[in-house]
């Protein structure tokens, strides 16, 4: 339906969408209104992935409108309905009722009301029903714990246009990124799991099983992948977004052949050596952080068996034992990994 326009990132739509459109409206309605707009959550948009595949649904202009006063909510919204034009840069501002799915698209109209797509919401309430984000500020570790990293990706992704409230960007400068305890525990979780799976590369060989090879050096891949994540002080993005993402990392160009050579690889025996490659670059990654405790950097046959590992259980207990909080030093790692391991 929209194909024949030229596309643009919803970022930059939006940016202009407040500058042009939103806030003169506000300015003129409600002068002295405090508040803070922003496009953030859900959405390719806000990581900046969005292709023209994208305007097909929840995509187009919206944005976020935070106010201290609940009472706020309705005049806006009736100020939004009634005075917003119908197109911004020839995409209608106008949108669907929600589906059975809450999908909402563009649709061209010229009745009023607009049932437009700008959020209006209590920043507290909004960050509390959508991310489980009790607090806007001083977060204790136990804070930490319950956070997932594509909750915080979209809290801290996206553009604040106007923080007026003053409390939307001091809110993504304390997300910014896992405090360096947590962070070397999720790392834990994930170097815990490849302990688990690093000898079954060479037993499966040694058994002539050759989708064991493929489907665990595979996982281990994707564990690598998210350790690369954790050293950039990245979050790391549920799998629609997790190899687009890749892509942006410092390290992706140093490590793409060696990881395509694992996955496309069908000798068995090469698998685990480009694997044994790649364990090596992940830890040379590691020993480069002054932050992080030195690890050993060379892989070995496991115990008295011919199959390569890095021995990541010595890389978990590093890990742990550098942990300052004695609390989180205690953390059951398998309990824990239920957020990391799985998709979220």
């Amino acid at each position: 339906m929209f194909k024949n326009l030229n596309f643009i990132k919803g970022l930059e739509l939006n940016k202009g969408f407040y500058q042009d459109i939103v806030r003169p409206l506000l300015e003129r309605r409600y002068p002295n209104l405090q508040y803070s707009a922003a496009l953030l959550g859900y959405g390719s948009d806000v990581l900046r992935f969005d292709t023209e595949t994208s305007m097909d649904h929840n995509w187009g202009p919206r944005m976020q409108i935070f106010v201290e006063n609940k009472e706020m909510i309705p005049l806006l919204d009736d100020l939004f309905r009634n005075e917003l034009p119908f197109q911004y840069k020839n995409l209608p501002v106008n949108f669907t009722d929600p589906a059975y799915d809450g999908v909402q698209r563009m649709e061209y109209s010229e009745k009023r009301p607009v049932n437009h797509l700008i959020e209006i919401k209590v920043s507290e309430e909004y960050f509390n029903s959508r991310y489980g984000i009790t607090k806007m500020n001083n977060f204790t570790n136990d804070d930490w714990l319950q956070f997932t990293d594509q909750k915080l990706l979209e809290v801290i992704s996206g553009l604040v246009f106007h923080d007026g409230l003053n409390k939307i960007n001091k809110l993504r400068d304390e997300l910014k990124f896992y405090p360096l305890d947590i962070c070397k525990l999720r790392m834990a979780v994930l170097w815990d799991y490849i302990w688990n799976k690093e000898a079954f590369i060479g037993r499966c060989i040694a058994l002539n099983d050759f989708i064991g090879i493929k489907i665990n050096s595979s996982r281990i891949v994707e564990y690598l992948i998210k350790i690369l994540f954790y050293l950039e002080y990245e979050y790391i993005p549920y799998s629609k977004w997790f190899g687009t993402a890749f892509k942006t990392l410092d390290i992706y160009n140093q490590v793409n052949d060696k990881i395509r050579n694992v996955l496309n690889e069908n000798n068995p025996k090469n698998i685990e050596k480009n694997l044994c490659v790649l364990y090596e670059i992940v830890v040379e990654e590691h020993n480069k952080k002054a932050t992080l405790p030195f690890l050993e950097n060379k892989t070995r046959d496991f115990f008295n068996r011919p199959y390569k590992v890095i021995f990541a259980e010595n890389i978990v207990e590093a890990l742990v034992k550098s942990i300052e909080d004695e609390n989180l030093r205690k953390t059951d790692l398998k309990q824990y990994a239920h957020d990391i391991i799985l998709d979220r």
